[in-house]
């Protein structure tokens, strides 16, 4: 009988070899992805990146003038109290519809009326002592000339009663609706107080917009201008620009358009007045430009079409200058790619 020894290897060790061949594979693998990742970052330094660009494009420019304003009555109105009293009556209200020299409010004249007839009093008495002097047979020439004075300032006085008494009764200026009330029976009102009713024409709308000063000189009556007011836009022209500025140091600009039926006084409205416009020319975006080295000049990083997209600056000719595109006179062609870095447009005039 033969016997036969079977070795049994030791224990542990193969385990461990092969857990140092996987920590090995895996040291080699991450040096290869840190190679590749390097390699592609050495890639990307040396591959500059394409900048945001436009292409050069034959379009139209508009210059224009942005205003803000609201919509407003070609004909209103607002009425006030020369004189100071208490609100006896008020005769209309708000939506009511008025003619010229209708009655819209009264004072109460309670003290008023005593006086122009104490005034009316006092003048005939005095014009009848001034008749009977001058009637008898020498008459006195320093008595009539006193009376003749006295005369005159009875009616100086009589005038002045009568303005406060008319003065107490408010009348429409115009043919309109009234948009607005502001007294009540009782109230006390004077000279300077606000107005207490306003009348609006309401069949005729205009929309009123305020332009800087900086601009206004550009805005003359009989110019285009594209308004938005509570619709889609509609075109219209300009009717009137005020001679002095507002309170706010802002000039107001009256432009006549056709408004929707949605158009209601108050209602907020913008207006593009337009100052010129050419179509057919070449346009870049305002973003592409950069001041040039003499006036009516830019400058422009053009891309080239192949190879790497490395811009070189060229000088521009600038013509209109509008709020989204610019007119580019000469530099450029068609189809030339420029650089848009925000920079924006050269200060031109108009």
């Amino acid at each position: 009988m033969t016997t036969t020894a079977i070795r049994t290897p030791p224990v542990g060790r193969g385990p461990a070899r092969r857990r140092r061949r996987g920590r090995g594979v895996l040291a080699i693998l991450l040096l290869l992805v840190v190679v590749v990742v390097l390699g592609g970052l050495a890639l990307t330094a040396d591959t500059p990146s394409r900048p945001d660009t436009a292409t050069v494009a034959r379009g139209s420019v508009v210059a224009q003038v942005r205003a803000d304003g609201a919509v407003a009555s070609r004909l209103a109105t607002a009425a006030s109290f020369p004189v100071d009293g208490v609100v006896a009556a008020v005769d209309v209200i708000t939506g009511a519809t008025v003619r010229t020299g209708d009655v819209l409010a009264t004072l109460d004249d309670g003290a008023v009326r005593p006086r122009v007839d104490a005034a009316q009093a006092a003048l005939a008495a005095d014009e009848q002592a001034r008749t009977a002097a001058a009637r008898v047979p020498v008459p006195d020439p320093v008595a009539l000339a006193r009376l003749d004075a006295t005369i005159a300032a009875d009616r100086a006085v009589l005038a002045e009663a009568r303005r406060v008494l008319d003065g107490g009764e408010l009348r429409a200026a115009q043919d309109g609706t009234v948009t607005a009330v502001r007294v009540r029976v009782g109230d006390r009102v004077t000279a300077d107080s606000p107005p207490a009713v306003g009348i609006a024409d309401l069949t005729g709308l205009v929309v009123r917009v305020a332009v800087d000063p900086a601009r206004v000189a550009d805005v003359v009556v009989g110019r285009s201008a594209i308004v938005t007011a509570g619709g889609p836009d509609v075109r219209g022209q300009v009717a009137d620009v005020a001679p002095v500025p507002s309170g706010d140091g802002r000039y107001a600009v009256t432009i006549d358009a056709a408004l929707p039926d949605s158009a209601r006084i108050g209602l907020p409205a913008r207006a593009a007045v337009v100052l010129a416009r050419r179509d057919g020319v070449l346009v870049v975006p305002p973003g592409a430009l950069r001041p040039g080295p003499s006036p009516g000049t830019a400058t422009v990083q053009v891309v080239p079409p192949q190879g790497p997209p490395t811009p070189s600056v060229r000088t521009v000719g600038v013509g209109l200058v509008g709020d989204d595109a610019v007119e580019v006179t000469d530099g450029l062609a068609v189809g030339d790619e420029v650089v848009v870095d925000g920079a924006g447009p050269p200060a031109t005039d108009s």
